[in-house]
């Protein structure tokens, strides 16, 4: 839910109430303003089973967030694992600086001094891991603070798509979010470990999200014309049997699936005034390689043609 909107304030004293928020935080921390243009935004939390999920979202403002840790019982060892939604920043930590475009992830933690910086507007979501939980090794994971996670492009595209997809629904309430618990834990250690070029021990952290992983890499993919069985299988290092056999325990059709979704999609955009596409447009950005192929698939879902459909709609 949102739980502070700075819309809530006058514009001249926003500045002041968003500093006064990173102050009076669990993780106290001073927000400094360098230019303000017009600064709107709001906080957000949420919760997935055990874990906390935080939202912040500032526009209209050059800034920087500094943050003296505080070993000891009054400051939790929480791991942040943090997916830019939109905007620019970068982050410092532990010796360690990286910048931050849209999609990018990046780790922080409590155990050390912070600072970070954004250019006129940010959004992300940060899914916040006691380091017990994680149950990886401190130098292992602190060595990867606020640096470029070095992992193969399925993996980050697939995991941050993910956790940004689940962030914003348990910031809407969807208590549904809280199954999810556990497959976080496993991406975030997986991540981790992938990065720190540990094989053995990325191999055992992603096994139990496979699932997940392999639908959010669908979902992302659904209207590529080469979207296949093997181009998912070889993007998760698992063998077409292999992949089908993970389906089947979840009693899930891929084929199914994926020409659902393709339907669906087309629907909305027969009957969308906004997309004045013609059919074949239609069909290829739906992920058909041909207007017949669309139409005969489209009429197995709804009983009727896609120009059919498009005037009864309409």
């Amino acid at each position: 839910m949102v739980l502070r909107s700075l819309f809530d304030f006058p514009q001249r004293e926003r500045a002041e109430a968003l500093k006064s928020w990173f102050q009076d935080g669990d993780a106290p921390a001073e927000f400094r303003v360098d230019h303000d243009r017009g600064l709107c935004g709001h906080f957000g939390v949420g919760r997935i089973g055990e874990l906390d999920v935080a939202e912040v979202h500032i526009s209209g403002v050059d800034g920087s967030l500094h943050r003296r840790a505080k070993p000891g019982a009054s400051d939790p060892e929480l791991l942040l694992f943090t997916v830019m939604d939109t905007g620019t920043g970068a982050v410092r930590q532990n010796g360690h600086q990286v910048s931050l475009p849209p999609t990018r992830m990046v780790l922080t933690s409590t155990r050390f001094d912070l600072e970070a910086r954004q250019w006129e507007s940010s959004h992300r979501y940060s899914i916040v891991i006691p380091y017990q939980t994680l149950g990886l090794p401190d130098r292992l994971v602190d060595s990867l603070l606020a640096s470029d996670l070095q992992i193969d492009e399925a993996l980050s595209s697939t995991v941050s798509s993910f956790l940004l997809r689940v962030a914003r629904q348990s910031i809407r309430g969807d208590e549904a979010m809280a199954l999810l618990s556990s497959p976080i834990v496993d991406m975030v250690r997986g991540v981790i470990s992938a990065a720190a070029h540990d094989a053995a021990l990325t191999r055992e952290s992603l096994a139990d999200s496979l699932f997940p992983r392999i639908m959010e890499y669908v979902r992302l993919h659904v209207f590529d014309h080469e979207l296949s069985a093997a181009r998912i299988a070889h993007a998760h290092s698992i063998s077409v049997r292999y992949l089908y056999m993970i389906l089947a325990r979840e009693s899930l059709s891929l084929g199914d699936w994926i020409r659902e979704q393709r339907a669906h999609r087309a629907a909305g955009l027969l009957t969308d005034s906004a997309f004045d596409l013609s059919i074949a447009d239609i069909a290829h950005r739906t992920g058909y390689a041909d207007q017949a192929h669309f139409s005969r698939s489209f009429r197995r879902w709804y009983g009727t043609s896609p120009r059919e459909w498009r005037r009864m709609h309409r």
